[in-house]
């Protein structure tokens, strides 16, 4: 298999990393030990949370370098787990040249599982309810709300529309039926089922990924990727609050 060839699947499979949502240090220690493990010198890899750059050295002695840019992430953490594997097979030289490309194909063919993860913005939403302290009417709503949520996230991401306005939208969905709710009689406790809903909208992993970047040494990656959490809960809020102040909730 040609050299090129191979780095092109190595790109590949960096390119996938970021657009799974992996830790910046861990999308440029990955491409680092695949590139040696093949035997290549001198290489640099630079990467922020949409873009890498790598550059090294064929083993004719010729100049290498590619960039590439994740434009739409997604977290996939069965897919993370997929590629951590395949790039220690290629760092210890476990695995044939010829099959990584076959094995990369074989990762992009794996399915979210649609119907567990509804299952889980139902139980997640009950259960942060309950948390919260909401009764079991409460629980139940809530649970319904989690339903709407994914549905309502699943077109507004099928029409493509920004991240930010997405989590505006979505924050005001589930505000106005707890609300409303809330008004007919049917929720008894509002703020814990608005507040355990809300939860489906935290950027835990995007808080998660920052701190370890900035720990890891990656400011920049960091930093940004804290920015987005924080738009992230301010479009929380911004949803919740301009509902409440027209459906002048409690």
């Amino acid at each position: 298999m040609d050299e090129k060839e191979v780095l092109q699947s190595v790109n590949e499979i960096g390119y996938l990393l970021l657009r799974h949502g992996a830790e910046i240090y861990r999308v440029e220690e990955s491409l680092q030990r695949m590139c040696e493990g093949l035997g290549f010198k001198n290489v640099e890899v630079f990467a922020i949370p949409s873009y890498f750059t790598l550059s090294l050295t064929l083993h004719d002695g010729t100049p290498y370098h590619v960039s590439k840019r994740a434009r739409s992430n997604r977290i996939h953490l069965d897919h993370l787990y997929e590629l951590n594997c395949l790039v220690r097979q290629i760092s210890n030289g476990d695995i044939e040249l010829h099959k990584i490309q076959e094995k990369i194909e074989n990762i992009k063919s794996q399915e979210l599982n649609y119907q567990l993860i509804l299952l889980g913005y139902i139980v997640s939403a009950a259960m942060f309810c309950v948390f919260f302290g909401g009764g079991a009417i409460d629980m139940v709503v809530s649970g319904v709300i989690g339903f709407v949520l994914y549905y309502f996230i699943y077109l507004l991401e099928k029409l493509r529309i920004n991240g930010i306005v997405r989590t505006i939208l979505s924050s005001m969905v589930l505000s106005t039926i707890a609300i409303l709710g809330n008004k007919i009689g049917i929720v008894e406790n509002q703020q814990s089922v608005i507040t355990g809903t809300l939860m489906l909208l935290v950027p835990g992993i995007a808080i998660t990924n920052s701190l370890r970047d900035i720990i890891g040494g990656d400011f920049i990656s960091g930093l940004s990727r804290m920015i987005e959490a924080i738009l992230i809960a301010a479009s929380i809020a911004i949803g919740v609050g301009v509902m409440m102040m027209l459906l002048r909730g409690a």
